[in-house]
């Protein structure tokens, strides 16, 4: 875990102001187009005290698409007919009351960043995931909640009558989610503000994977990868940022280890 989301020694300054610990967990729901034709149809949140751990205020709305047209595989995920969207808000007014939160947090966050565009402090869910739990199976949303496991008992009344892959379902989950991301990491750092300020480091980063998704060595455990395999990845062009980003870590790890030297950064 220490190389994943290594402690610090110093002490921040006592002169910092402190960072306010809410943080409004969002999900967002689209027509399923591409980014530049897409349209957002339903946005959900709660609110998550990181200091308690209380969950609330939840949010729902729909949005008009303004015309654009649902994704047939996009309506069979999340089940949002037109019929449910005739009299929604146009978006600018729709997510106008999720406005105003010092942190947003989602799962895959540049996604519902993208297309909500609200001004705040964002961590992603999913990066954080593959740092506090690195051997689970998967770091999807429904698969974190069964392999963590995650307890959603206490949050059974705010899940009641929705359903999966709708927007404030998930943004509860969510929210589950990052509660237990904060219960692991949280004692690696000296206090909430110092795991915030991590927390969204590691958010703006690409994502450190667990395993590769892809190659002769996918779905291995990246700590048994050879050398040879993570230096060929890293100069091969074109390769995802992600994997790039996840080989230069682990050959760093090595390198400080007394590993052979790592291969010289490409001009």
């Amino acid at each position: 875990m220490s190389d994943l989301f290594p402690p610090v020694a110093s002490t921040p300054s006592l002169f910092a102001d402190p960072l306010v610990p809410l943080v409004r967990v969002i999900d967002t729901e689209t027509a399923g187009q591409r980014l530049e034709e897409d349209a957002v149809i339903e946005i959900g949140s709660v609110d998550l005290d990181l200091s308690t751990g209380d969950i609330g205020n939840p949010m729902q709305s729909f949005c008009d698409p303004a015309g654009v047209a649902i994704n047939p595989h996009a309506r069979r995920v999340h089940q949002i007919t037109d019929e449910m969207l005739d009299g929604a808000p146009p978006f600018a007014e729709a997510v106008k009351p999720f406005a105003g939160a010092p942190w947003f947090a989602a799962q895959r966050a540049s996604f519902d960043q993208a297309r909500l565009r609200l001004t705040g402090r964002w961590l992603c869910t999913h990066k954080l995931a593959l740092r506090a739990f690195p051997h689970v199976k998967a770091h999807g949303l429904q698969s974190l909640i069964k392999y963590v496991p995650l307890d959603l008992s206490p949050v059974a009344p705010l899940l009641k009558d929705l359903h999966p892959h709708r927007a404030l379902h998930d943004a509860v989950c969510t929210a589950v989610l990052m509660r237990r991301i904060t219960d692991v990491l949280l004692p690696r750092c000296v206090d909430l503000t110092d795991f915030l300020e991590r927390a969204e480091k590691v958010s703006n980063e690409p994502a450190l994977l667990a395993r590769f998704r892809f190659g002769r060595h996918k779905g291995v455990e990246i700590a048994k990868v050879p050398d040879d395999y993570l230096e060929w990845l890293i100069r091969e062009p074109g390769m995802d940022a992600d994997a790039v980003f996840t080989a230069r870590h682990h050959l760093r790890l090595r390198g400080m280890r007394g590993a052979r030297p790592l291969p010289a950064p490409a001009v």
